[in-house]
């Protein structure tokens, strides 16, 4: 295979890219549909980057001839894949917008892979760190399989007020990362308020699911935790008193989650 840009030629089967997917998902995929070696696509672009792998997402190694590069080898306008693979808008334009808010390494749910890539087992996304969930198709993402939230219906409003405050606070990543370590603390060290009964209930209804024995015990307890998580993490951002004492703020703050989690049981 030539190794010169100019040289290249497009590959026989150009899959789409996904929006917001990540350099190492789409050149695995192109390489997939076309029986070569996705190492080898990505030296064509620039030497191949430490533990190249789908979740990989750098253009550290590449010169200013990668982008066209790649949009041969795609046959698809360089505009067109800027569009969808965050990181190639990055290099084309480093002067460009402001920063984008807290993303994590995620995937779409298995519905809307095989609707966008039919032949690929796995599309890896760059996503808001507060997206846990695939709208359309009522699918849990941030694990290894999907879990339908049918019999968990708490988790829809947990996601949507995320979504809420996501479109006023840039710093909810942090506020999520936050919450459930405080969260991983009170499973070991004692709860301000009961919520055991609520979580055991959750694992219950989680453990149903034919593919939750698949799932990790720590991803099944994230998805069991998540309302009081994205609870806590709006007290985080948005604390129900303003001082540094922090007795003060612990009893501040536990009476508020108290309060809020009893609403939203109501509701």
């Amino acid at each position: 295979m030539p190794t010169q840009p100019d040289q290249l030629r497009p590959l026989p089967v150009s899959p789409g890219p996904v929006h917001n997917e990540t350099l190492g998902s789409y050149l695995h995929r192109l390489a997939i549909a076309n029986n070569r070696s996705a190492g080898v696509l990505a030296r064509l672009l620039g030497p191949l980057p430490p533990e190249f792998s789908p979740l990989s997402d750098t253009t550290a190694t590449w010169t200013p001839r990668s982008p066209h590069g790649l949009a041969t080898l795609a046959g698809r306008p360089v505009t067109e894949l800027a569009r969808a693979l965050p990181a190639l808008a990055d290099f084309l334009n480093p002067d460009g917008p402001q920063p984008r808010p807290h993303r994590v390494i995620g995937r779409p749910c298995r519905c809307c892979t095989a609707h966008r890539s039919p032949t690929a087992s796995l599309v890896i996304l760059v996503l808001p760190a507060h997206q846990h969930l695939c709208w359309r198709h009522q699918r849990w993402t941030r694990s290894t399989h999907d879990i339908p939230l049918t019999h968990l219906p708490e988790v829809i409003p947990a996601q949507r007020r995320l979504d809420q405050l996501a479109r006023r606070h840039r710093h909810l990543g942090q506020a999520l990362d936050l919450a459930r370590k405080i969260v991983e603390e009170w499973s070991f060290s004692g709860m301000p308020i009961d919520l055991a009964s609520e979580w055991t209930d959750r694992l219950d209804r989680i453990e149903r699911h034919p593919a939750s024995m698949r799932i990790p015990a720590e991803d099944r307890h994230h998805l069991a935790a998540f309302p009081e998580i994205a609870v806590l993490a709006n007290l985080i951002i948005d604390p129900p008193t303003h001082t540094i004492d922090p007795k003060e703020l612990y009893i501040a703050t536990t009476a508020e989650l108290r309060g809020r989690l009893v609403h939203e049981v109501c509701e």
